[in-house]
């Protein structure tokens, strides 16, 4: 069990921030997305029908009333100049009614549930979103905070990933040529009015943002830079499974049964110089899972997952992290590792839901909060990534960033 006290400087309460962020240490495992589309980032169409789910768990002892808003925010994640009756159905402050207590868990915790739209909360205007969860009634009491996006589909996003056309970077970088087509929509000034971000997996850490057309033509606007659109290709993610807790499953060396499980993975090595290798990831995703339970949300349990990088001395560049959509692609101080000069390795211990888990090994320099992979992983042109394309739209007359296409391409197409 979680203690209120066990906060370190991450989850320290404190004011809103308009991005994917936790203000308590015993709010674990959020997941947001599409219904029934688990591997997509939380987006969906004005007026098309689809419903965004939440899920998250609580470990602390004592049951919470959670609520929930919603708020309007422009191109760059500030709040809209929009009232919340001009972009809300309704635009009260209501309450998360569907919670289950975990049962066959080792580790006891509540989880809460959430679709958006429903019956009390709809969308009446296009852009990005921000879904905020409090607790019992009062708003500066913050427990999560996530950004989703409602898109209208007026822009057509088709395009292509190359590798890089730089000599610095053909090896290990790709590029993302597209063009955003709007034959029946007019844009006034696409170099003044557009704003475009392009992602690589879905993260938001090292999205290119406001790239401005090189060409206008017969309704399509061509971005082909040859530096300004270029990704690291990173690697192929590792992974583990534990699903099953009785038996070793991949990438599981030993599992200890105590008051908790304890995984230990097996050793990881740098890849900084090894070829490409093949091989199926989800993007650095994760995925709940329990095989032997009919409902995962509520019966996966938590376990203590133990991290051996080996690697022969401390590097001087930087420190080390666990990085992928578990760590809300963020450098956390609770992923970051520590040396073990007895092992000659970088370790780490942290408690995770049951399920299928990608993950890298991630260099923070100097402090930074970018997440360089390069040093652990390295870098290749060939890898499988998804990218994203969000087209935001200004127009003339209007207080928001209207959201006029969303796209998405892949490498797996890449030539």
């Amino acid at each position: 069990m979680l203690a209120q006290n066990a906060l370190d400087e991450y989850y320290l309460e404190g004011d809103l921030v308009y991005e994917d962020h936790i203000y308590k240490a015993g709010i674990r495992s959020i997941q947001f997305h599409p219904v029934g589309r688990e591997m997509e980032m939380p987006i969906i169409k004005l007026g098309g029908g689809e419903r965004l789910f939440l899920e998250f768990d609580d470990l602390y002892e004592d049951f919470v009333n959670y609520h929930y808003r919603v708020i309007h925010c422009d191109a760059n994640w500030q709040p809209s100049s929009l009232m919340p009756a001009q972009y809300l159905s309704n635009f009260q402050d209501f309450i998360i009614n569907t919670f289950e207590y975990s049962t066959n868990a080792l580790i006891p915790y509540t989880n809460y549930q959430l679709s958006l739209p429903n019956n009390q909360v709809n969308f009446t205007k296009s852009g990005n979103y921000l879904l905020v969860i409090f607790a019992d009634g009062d708003k500066e009491d913050l427990v999560l905070s996530r950004r989703f996006m409602v898109y209208e589909d007026f822009v057509a996003v088709g395009g292509q990933i190359r590798r890089s056309s730089l000599v610095d970077d053909i090896d290990t970088h790709q590029e993302v040529d597209f063009t955003l087509s709007h034959p029946n929509y007019h844009i006034q000034n696409p170099f003044r009015d557009l704003k475009v971000v392009l992602m690589q997996n879905q993260r938001w850490d090292n999205a290119i943002r406001n790239l401005k057309p090189q060409f206008v033509q017969n309704n399509q606007l061509v971005y082909n830079y040859d530096r300004e659109n270029n990704f690291p290709g990173n690697n192929e993610f590792r992974f583990f499974d534990f699903k099953n807790t009785q038996t070793l499953t991949q990438n599981v060396s030993r599992i200890d049964r105590d008051s908790v499980f304890t995984i230990f993975l097996k050793p990881d090595l740098s890849k900084a110089i090894s070829r490409y290798a093949v091989w199926e990831d989800i993007n650095g995703n994760y995925v709940v899972r329990r095989l032997d339970a009919a409902n995962s949300s509520s019966e996966a349990d938590y376990c203590y997952v133990d991290f051996l990088l080996s690697y022969p001395a401390p590097s001087e560049e930087g420190d080390l992290y666990l990085f992928g959509k578990f760590t809300d692609w963020k450098l956390l101080p609770e992923y970051k590792m520590q040396y073990d000069y007895v092992r000659n390795a970088y370790r780490i211990r942290v408690l995770l839901k049951q399920g299928y888990y990608n993950y890298a090994y991630a260099l923070s320099k100097d402090g930074s909060y970018s997440a360089d992979l390069s040093l652990i992983e390295g870098s290749h042109w060939e890898t499988e990534n998804d990218y994203q394309l969000l087209v935001y739209n200004r127009e003339v007359g209007i207080r928001y960033d209207r959201l006029v296409g969303y796209g998405t391409l892949s490498s797996q197409d890449l030539y």
